[in-house]
């Protein structure tokens, strides 16, 4: 399969639209922020659970998408101070979203690097924090109300370890993936998948993630169905490989495979995805922040990616406009391709671009169910676009 690009759907929904020259969650359509620290843990109140929240200040939106940036240091070190997580999460609220560097439980460095158990505990809990983070937003989304979040655009990601704990996080989602060992370790560390970090009784959704020099510790882990991923890489990475490697190049770290190694696993599930691959950069370049060339590259790839799965606002009342998704089946399709929505105007414009954007085929609903014949088109990854905005693009697989 094609490796499948969503940076061609941005393409695709800006072509149906008149773009501002400021397009929210895209460009930074905000100058100042308000940053304020925040304990997000019911259950522990050390530094660990605490996290930096990020505002566009000014900001009338009721709903807005959430997005955290997760701090590298090799889970023994790191805190989200660090000035990636600064530059990352004033960028991205800048451009409308509420950002979030969050801390997350750490080893001890002597014990991490000693001991595989120690490190496969540590990833677990840190799995715990992040979620019980997310649940903290989605508890303030049916309470007070204060960060006013869209509980349907929660994403998540971050660099090196951070990335690790996003990747795990999102897609890890059962028990059942894990094998008896990383079961047992479970059971001695946090309990269950959801976590011992409190704010129990909610849900920790994502809806997609991106990875700077991050890795699986199984590429199993990657299922169909699985949320979106952004990742980007340096081939010449030597401390979390761009394949598979010990992480920090030490024998005695578990094993990790990047990005190189995901690609296929993900053509396989059909999950969507997008990459940066670099042929060099090392491992630090996400690092050096706003110095950096790649890592500003990465922030303007990873809001394009993250743009057609976001609600769009409306500018006169503040409201948030939630992007829908018509019903198209089957999919992967072979003979006929079905969109159904009632809602949808009979008089919208649909669009299949194939893999390098040119359309392959185009027409006007007539029926509020639509049959469209692809019998004759190349086998392949499609995109389906409709003209009225407020329908999002779909990916199509024909076989």
């Amino acid at each position: 399969m094609k490796k499948c690009k969503l940076l061609l759907i941005v393409g695709i929904l800006l072509s149906t639209e008149v773009r501002s020259q400021n397009t929210r969650f895209i460009d930074s359509v905000f100058t100042t922020i308000d940053k304020t620290t925040v304990g997000y843990s019911s259950v522990f109140t050390d530094n660990y659970h605490k996290m930096d929240v990020y505002i566009p200040k000014g900001d009338v939106l009721s709903k807005r998408p959430l997005i955290f940036y997760i701090h590298g240091g090799a889970f023994y070190a790191g805190d989200k101070s660090s000035q990636d997580c600064v530059d990352f999460c004033t960028q991205f609220a800048k451009k409308g979203y509420v950002a979030v560097s969050v801390n997350y439980r750490l080893a001890n460095a002597f014990l991490f690097l000693s001991d595989k158990k120690v490190q496969l505990s540590t990833v677990l809990r840190s799995i715990a924090d992040i979620k019980a983070a997310l649940r903290f937003f989605v508890k303030d989304a049916t309470s007070t109300n204060q960060y006013r979040i869209d509980t349907t655009a929660f994403f998540i990601g971050g660099y090196s370890a951070g990335a690790v704990a996003a990747l795990h996080t999102a897609w890890v989602t059962t028990e059942s993936e894990l094998d008896q060992n990383l079961k047992d370790i479970l059971k001695n560390s946090i309990k269950t998948l959801y976590g011992d970090a409190g704010n129990n009784g909610y849900s920790n959704p994502i809806k997609a993630i991106f990875s700077m020099a991050g890795a699986l510790y199984q590429t199993n882990y990657i299922s169909p169905g699985d949320v979106p991923v952004w990742m980007g890489h340096a081939k010449d990475d030597a401390t979390v490989s761009y394949n598979c490697a010990p992480g920090l190049n030490n024998p005695l770290v578990v094993n990790l495979c990047g990005t190189g190694k995901l690609i296929p696993e993900l053509d396989t599930a059909k999950v969507l995805y997008d990459t940066m691959v670099m042929q060099t950069g090392g491992h630090d370049w996400p690092g050096l922040g706003n110095k950096g060339v790649y890592f500003k590259q990465a922030v303007a790839e990873i809001a394009n990616f993250f743009y057609p799965m976001i609600g769009k606002p409306n500018a006169s009342n503040g409201s948030f406009v939630e992007t829908q998704i018509p019903k198209v089946y089957p999919n992967p399709a072979n003979h006929s391709l079905f969109i159904e929505n009632k809602n949808m105007s009979s008089s919208s414009e649909y669009t299949l671009f194939n893999i390098i954007g040119q359309p392959a085929l185009k027409g006007i609903l007539t029926e509020t169910r639509e049959a469209l014949d692809i019998s004759k088109l190349p086998r392949g990854l499609y995109f389906l676009s409709f003209s009225n905005s407020n329908y999002r693009s779909i990916q199509i697989v024909l076989d």
